[in-house]
């Protein structure tokens, strides 16, 4: 069964905004984009419209390779099996800002209004990635309660999850219950502010909530946008592995 999270008001940090827009922890933006992106905020959230669809399955087993649900779907990418090797189950979600805000960008690309345009995309970012982080956050406290833990979430795309597997993750939800499509001759969503993706669910025996195996501490792409810590969190908190 398909459920769907729609109480969730994305937020849109400036450190995280800085981020997305190639600068470094810390960076303070200069005066004339924080004055854009103070426009922008009194006008992005009559541009976006919040899902988060997400199904549970149980996990049938892990092998080094990848990991078998209980309908048979398996998905391929040895560190999604190291991560989910002790869950009992996996969440798989879909989540959206609809196309409100890449409609107004490309409104500000023909006015040649560039400036605008890639603060707006860039807000749209931050905002869907915060939406999916309090999404998460929302689950680990629900599980908290019933004694178990949730695993950092990953992406199809990122680490070595091929972006062609999100088919599968897409194959599991019932398309007509979902606010997002897959282009099947790219494995990319529409709306273009989308994120898709998977975490574990496992017993609460590691003291902590989220409960993580790194990837990252494993890969030499020290530059990557979406490099987490050592402990496990990026810069910015993010529990994504995106």
């Amino acid at each position: 069964m398909v459920m769907e999270e729609k109480t969730i008001t994305p937020k849109i940090a400036p450190d995280e905004l800085a981020r997305i827009m190639g600068g470094r922890k810390g960076r303070i933006l200069s005066s004339s984009v924080r004055k854009t992106v103070e426009t922008w905020n009194e006008k992005i959230d009559d541009l976006i419209e919040p899902h988060v669809s997400y199904v549970k399955k149980p996990i049938r087993s892990v092998d080094r390779g990848g990991v078998h649900l209980g309908d048979d779907t398996y998905f391929k990418s040895p560190k999604i099996a190291k991560t989910l090797k002790d869950c009992s189950e996996v969440v798989c979600f879909i989540a959206t800002i609809d196309h409100g805000v890449e409609e107004e960008v490309h409104g500000l690309m023909d006015e040649n209004r560039l400036s605008d345009a890639y603060i707006l995309d860039s807000m749209g970012s931050v905002a869907v990635e915060n939406m999916v982080n309090q999404f998460h956050e929302r689950m680990e406290k629900k599980y908290k309660k019933e004694g178990k833990s949730v695993t950092l979430r990953f992406s199809p795309g990122y680490c070595d999850w091929q972006i062609s597997e999100q088919k599968k993750l897409f194959n599991l939800f019932d398309q007509e219950e979902v606010a997002v499509e897959l282009r099947d001759d790219s494995c990319l969503m529409a709306p273009r502010k989308s994120v898709s993706g998977v975490f574990g669910v496992l017993p609460y025996d590691h003291g902590e909530s989220i409960a993580f195996y790194n990837p990252c501490g494993e890969c030499g792409n020290i530059h990557c946008i979406a490099r987490r810590a050592e402990n496990g969190i990026n810069d910015n908190q993010d529990k994504s592995t995106h």
